[in-house]
């Protein structure tokens, strides 16, 4: 079972937005030339979620990348969708079933719909049709999701 999120936010501020009490340094992050991830140990989860995407930085020409400012680039750069999975670090060992609860925790701290997809991913073949798609829940006044609740 894995999770896709379609989601332009930097790869730390999802990660803080999922993990809160970490501070960035104390994240495990590392990139290549098409990919980067993180792992993540959230609060209730039994196993470590691996967060990867396509940085989009690939996709930048070398001579655009060489003469743009920092700034320019980030307006240039466009990540692609963001696909979570559960991994028993120790072990090394893929978790086929997330938690029922995770998928909606996720869609509200990162305020995007989540797709649901059974079985394990691979970046070969294409997706195909979610096994369900779960969507932010509403916020009240107080910023609390409405009826929320991990368990």
């Amino acid at each position: 079972m894995y999770l896709k999120i379609n989601c332009n936010l930097d790869f730390i501020d999802i990660a803080l937005r999922l993990v809160p009490h970490a501070s960035p340094d104390s994240l495990d992050h590392d990139s290549e030339n098409v990919y980067e991830w993180i792992w993540l140990n959230i609060k209730d989860l039994p196993f470590a979620l691996n967060v990867s995407r396509e940085h989009g930085w690939a996709d930048i020409d070398d001579e655009i990348e060489s003469n743009a400012s920092m700034d320019e680039l980030k307006g240039i750069v466009k990540p692609g969708a963001v696909y979570m999975f559960g991994c028993e670090r120790s072990t090394d060992s893929y978790i086929n079933e997330l938690p029922d609860w995770l998928p909606q925790f996720v869609a509200d701290q990162l305020h995007a719909d989540v797709f649901v997809y059974n079985g394990r991913i691979n970046v070969e073949i294409p997706d195909g049709e979610p096994a369900s798609v779960v969507h932010p829940q509403p916020v009240n006044a107080n910023n609390k999701a409405v009826n929320g609740s991990r368990r």
